[in-house]
């Protein structure tokens, strides 16, 4: 039998840290995902499924409402089991996971299909974490981002009005993480390697190991190659370490937003385009829509463009409208202009070179 444990749920109809059976936690995620959507809101929050032995099996954040894909914990962990690949050793395990959790949903709950018009945060609520609360810096979407580790270190006291009460163990934290924050994340890795550590400093764990290119490590925290892959793609790197990195992390462990974010890198239109089979987060979102835009599929950019809450992204659909009509508008005035009348033609056709620039402009832009 399985048990469930929630964290971090901001929404007070499910109990966190409340040990729950599956099928509890099944029903209670389809209900309040149901509500936040009928409400217009969205939430998210962590959990942790455990066997009889409280042996931790799988863990994952479940997003509620408008910025949720799964209708119920069911197809969220069933969808992402089945991708993560396992050694063979492993497998078992995941074998039997797979089999327990068929158990012990009521069939009305797994003929609940997988909505196919989620709306994404343009935050990436399923990887968004609460720095308030939790050590846990950086999203997805934006990279790591050393400035939260301010809000760890709060954790201790503030070394310049208490100095003197600062022991030689909660400075050598507070040394880590000046340290992590001017980018040496070396010191911060060792301490927290050799502490035995909650799930919030196992992810902050992660990020380090990201950070400082160790993938590897990465993957063996979490077990979960689309979050290492979806990670690696958020890193603030140069176009060609990026593409470097995902191609050896792709060749060793692939997986189809793997695929999806090497050929947006690649700018692999086409692909992107046609591809449909991923976890949609915001900035896959926006590379969906920037290919259909390139391919002149302006109605398909619009329906992609409706499932995220990202205004950067509908302001791009808008501005390429605009140009392009402005394009096309010089492109008949330059037909209709006489060809002995040179000088028109040529400020007709540089301004036409000038609006393709800025057109060029929006697809590729961050």
């Amino acid at each position: 039998m399985l048990f469930v444990r929630f964290t971090d749920v901001p929404d007070t109809r499910i109990q966190n840290y409340e040990r729950l059976t599956f099928v509890e936690a099944v029903i209670a995620t389809h209900d309040l995902h149901q509500a936040c959507s009928e409400e217009g809101t969205s939430c998210s929050g962590d959990f942790r499924i455990f066997d009889q032995k409280d042996e931790l099996l799988y863990r994952g954040t479940f997003t509620f409402g408008t910025g949720g894909t799964y209708p119920n914990l069911y197809h969220q962990v069933k969808d992402r089991v089945q991708r993560i690949r396992t050694k063979k050793e492993e497998n078992a395990k995941k074998i039997w996971l797979l089999d327990e959790i068929e158990i012990e949903t009521p069939d009305d709950y797994k003929r609940q299909s997988v909505t196919s018009n989620p709306i994404v945060s343009s935050t990436y609520q399923s990887r968004l974490t609460r720095l308030q609360r939790r050590l846990i810096y950086g999203a997805a979407t934006t990279g790591i981002l050393f400035t939260s580790l301010f809000t760890a270190a709060q954790w201790f006291i503030d070394k310049e009005a208490h100095a003197e009460q600062v022991t030689g163990g909660e400075q050598a934290w507070l040394d880590a993480y000046e340290q992590a924050l001017q980018g040496e994340e070396a010191s911060l890795i060792d301490l927290l390697e050799r502490k035995v550590r909650s799930e919030e400093e196992d992810a902050l764990l992660v990020d380090l190991y990201l950070a400082e290119g160790e993938d590897q490590k990465a993957l063996e925290l979490t077990d979960d190659p689309i979050l290492i892959e979806t990670k690696l793609d958020g890193l603030d790197l140069s176009g060609q370490e990026k593409l470097e990195r995902l191609q050896d992390f792709q060749a060793s462990y692939p997986t189809d937003e793997g695929a999806f974010d090497l050929a947006v890198l690649k700018r692999d239109h086409e692909t992107v385009a046609k591809t449909d089979d991923v976890e949609w987060t915001a900035p896959r979102i926006s590379a969906k829509v920037i290919a259909y835009l390139y391919l002149g599929d302006i109605e398909s950019a619009k329906e992609w463009t409706s499932k995220t809450n990202d205004p950067t992204v509908q302001v791009k659909v808008d501005k390429y409208q605009d140009i392009a009509a402005t394009i096309n508008g010089l492109n008949d005035k330059l037909k209709k202009t006489s060809s002995k009348d040179t000088s028109a033609r040529e400020k007709i056709q540089a301004a036409i070179a000038t609006e393709e620039v800025q057109l060029q402009t929006i697809l590729y832009s961050d």
